[in-house]
């Protein structure tokens, strides 16, 4: 079943178009004008620039000539190479970019019927879990020596990639908004996946092999599921960005990888010139947004490498390079000039789903204070940290384009947290350090109004990261379940787009992460303490956060949140595994009354209890019994797998009972798994304290099979509240 389609600022595409023609005049924009302020908002536009239609332009004007390919992109003089890198990458799979240029056929130009043509494009992008239709005229900015200003073709009368730059430039307020960016952003607009972005330890990859074989495989298995792939080379301090290095790449620059190969070469190794036996060549193909080929380095063009093979043999090893830009490199070279890769995996929606494919469950909501909340927030007290920037990257005669670098980055917590050495809480601090010097200058400027106060509402749902005690809890909570066998998780939270407020004075990512706790097994309801903590991300402020990880059976529950407290907007939460996991937001504090509730006294107490381990249950030099544990409090139970084998097995069991009757026993029982029927290993019992928080027991089991005594063990926490919604 397609995807339902949502026009942009109420825009449709079609209406448009019979418009137009039913009144025989071409289309022009009234939400993107042909004027300055489409273009820029801090700068005056060049002068002599004037607007014009393709055919204006030259005579036989196409939405595509010969195709569509990687070729198609040279980079104007805006600084978005990330946005043309994955352009770039879009152009090499067809099933992606029609997704982005619907209709492709209907838009192209038909010289034999001028009376269709209405001056009027549509292109589609993936926001916040849903594809937007886009509407634009053809009017194309044109600078005084009548090229076209920013991306164009590198065959004049090809129209598709200025298009579709001017679509996503609308959707992004202006031209001028797409100057420095994240590469993963634009990948997830264009084609709904999730980006991963790694960073490279190249000393630890030239070291360790195993890891390059690691990193390669993942390089593979992402571009044979069709997965797009870039990466950049990361200034160090001190380094500008779009500087060049000795082998001809450039700092901060993004390229695409077109092809990943692996094979053997026979009889002589191109690298060495050995003779005899083997060799392994691992090769990666790039390609420069800019059409020009860099590198100067091993298999680099002209190079001995490539003289040492024949064309047929290169075609039969499949080294071939099919556009301008593109160039090959060996592994061992990319690995070590390259720091940072980003990884966008697309997902499949298939009846017929492979195993080793992602399935994708989601939700979306928002961070929000308590209704009726004075002062609601609108996250301009967050900080914002200038970062790696893939900014205005024009070639200039010299190779660097020395103009205004500063100020085209994108903000990005915890970059050194994960490259270079500080950890979380180090990065948290310099979050918070700078938070506070921004709500200090505020203040100063009188625009607080007296002050930020935190949000301590248990209503509202924005209550910031895991520092925050007494508000993090606020956030909103979502639960999944692990079941059956350990499995690996994707986990992507993005945060809705921001840039298109720039020309405001906005536009700044809010700081987001996420926290996973493992949660009681039977929970049904929002959590109130923190337990246990299974997995956390990284906070950035980045429009998406991704983190990917191996949990084991439990149900879990996961909380997004923006880093400081109060700041408010809509998110997307998305999880990604290998079995059937549903994810669906906790509202309630209370767990749904059952159906019996006329009938019975109202619970009036709540106790959680964790049965961590047991111990003692087979003698030495005796088989250990397969065992499982119950957990029974009036009428609920809840059961264990069951652990072969294991005489002293690591039960890690989380539950909570909402109790009528507090001063009735907990009894938690062992069985043990039989091929016919289950025997009673032991039993032990317990009392709890209605307000104790905690409490550590250690408890003999009794009973089953060895009626006479001692049959071993268990180690329990249990706390307990007459207030049901302190657990």
């Amino acid at each position: 079943m397609p995807e339902k389609v949502y026009g942009f600022q109420g825009q449709s595409y079609h209406k448009l178009k019979r418009s137009c023609l039913r009144r025989g005049k071409l289309f022009q924009d009234p939400l993107f004008p042909p004027t300055a302020m489409s273009l820029f908002y801090k700068r005056a536009p060049p002068p002599g620039l004037t607007w014009k239609r393709p055919q204006e332009l030259c005579k036989d004007p196409r939405l595509f000539v010969d195709g569509i390919s990687t070729q198609d992109l040279h980079q104007g003089i805006l600084g978005n190479c990330w946005m043309v890198a994955a352009t770039s990458c879009l152009a090499s799979e067809p099933s992606l970019w029609k997704k982005v240029i619907p209709d492709h056929v209907e838009q192209e130009w038909n010289p034999k019927r001028p009376d269709l043509y209405a001056g009027i494009f549509h292109f589609r992008f993936w926001r916040l879990g849903r594809w937007t239709d886009v509407a634009v005229d053809d009017l194309l900015p044109v600078s005084e020596d009548g090229t076209l200003l920013f991306c164009r073709s590198a065959t004049l009368r090809e129209f598709w990639s200025a298009l579709l730059e001017k679509a996503y430039a609308k959707l992004n307020g202006c031209y001028e908004a797409l100057e420095g960016g994240n590469t993963a952003e634009a990948l997830v607009d264009f084609t709904g996946g999730v980006s991963e972005p790694l960073t490279l330890d190249r000393e630890a990859l030239a070291l360790h092999p195993d890891q390059r074989r690691a990193l390669f495989q993942t390089l593979t298995q992402a571009h044979g599921g069709r997965g797009l792939i870039t990466c950049s080379i990361r200034p160090a301090e001190g380094e500008s960005v779009e500087s060049v290095l000795d082998c001809g790449l450039v700092r901060g620059h993004a390229y695409g990888i077109t092809a990943v190969r692996k094979m053997r070469w026979g009889e002589r190794s191109p690298t060495s010139g050995s003779r005899g036996g083997t060799s392994r060549l691992f090769m990666v193909r790039m390609r420069n947004p800019w059409g020009t080929a860099d590198w100067t380095g091993p298999w680099s063009q002209g190079s001995q490498q490539w003289q040492q093979v024949g064309r047929a043999e290169r075609e039969k090893m499949g080294l071939i390079v099919r556009d301008v830009g593109e160039f090959w490199m060996e592994f061992g070279d990319f690995c070590r000039h390259f720091t940072d890769m980003v990884v966008c995996r697309l997902v499949e929606r298939t009846l017929l789903w492979p195993s080793d494919h992602w399935r994708e469950t989601r939700c979306s909501g928002e961070w929000a204070q308590a209704p009726n909340a004075p002062g609601a927030s609108t996250g301009i007290l967050l900080p914002s940290r200038p970062a790696r920037n893939l900014g205005k990257d024009v070639p200039k005669p010299g190779g660097v384009n020395q103009n205004q670098r500063g100020d085209r980055r994108e903000a990005r917590l915890g970059e050194r947290g994960r490259g270079g050495g500080k950890d979380k809480a180090q990065v948290a601090k310099e979050v918070v350090k700078r938070s506070n010097r921004k709500v200090e200058r505020l203040k100063e400027d009188g625009q607080l109004n007296g002050g930020w106060e935190r949000q301590t509402d248990k209503r509202s749902r924005c209550g910031g990261c895991i520092n925050n005690k007494d508000t993090f809890l606020h956030n909103p909570q979502f639960m999944f379940e692990v079941q059956g066998k350990e499995d690996e998780v994707l986990i992507c939270l993005q945060q809705e787009d921001r840039r298109i407020k720039r020309k405001d004075g906005g536009g700044e990512n809010l700081p987001i992460g996420f926290e996973v706790l493992r949660v009681e097994a039977n929970r049904l309801s929002r959590v109130q303490c923190v337990a246990e903590q299974a997995a956390s991300s990284v906070y950035m402020d980045s429009r998406s956060v991704a983190l990917r990880v191996v949990l084991s059976p439990a149900r879990y529950v996961l909380l997004p949140t923006t880093f400081q407290p109060g700041a408010t907007g809509r998110f997307l939460l998305r999880l990604f595994s290998h079995s059937h996991v549903s994810l669906s937001e906790l509202k309630e504090d209370l767990p749904p009354p059952s159906v019996w509730q006329c009938c019975l006294p109202p619970p009036w107490v709540v106790t959680t209890i964790h049965l961590r381990r047991a111990a003692g249950l087979s003698q030495p030099k005796q088989t250990a019994p397969d065992v499982y544990a119950v957990i029974r409090c009036e009428d609920d139970a809840m059961r264990t797998r069951v652990f072969k084998g294991d005489g002293n097995p690591q039960f890690n069991l989380r539950a909570i009972f909402y109790r009528r009757f507090p001063e009735a026993h907990i009894s938690i029982e062992l069985w043990h798994r039989g091929l016919l029927w289950d025997s009673l290993l032991g039993r032990a019992q317990l009392q709890t304290d209605n307000r104790e928080r905690g409490r550590s027991r250690t408890l003999d089991l009794h009973g089953g099979q060895s009626c006479s005594g001692y049959r071993g063990c268990i180690y329990v926490e249990t706390s307990s509240s007459e207030c049901l919604t302190d657990l």
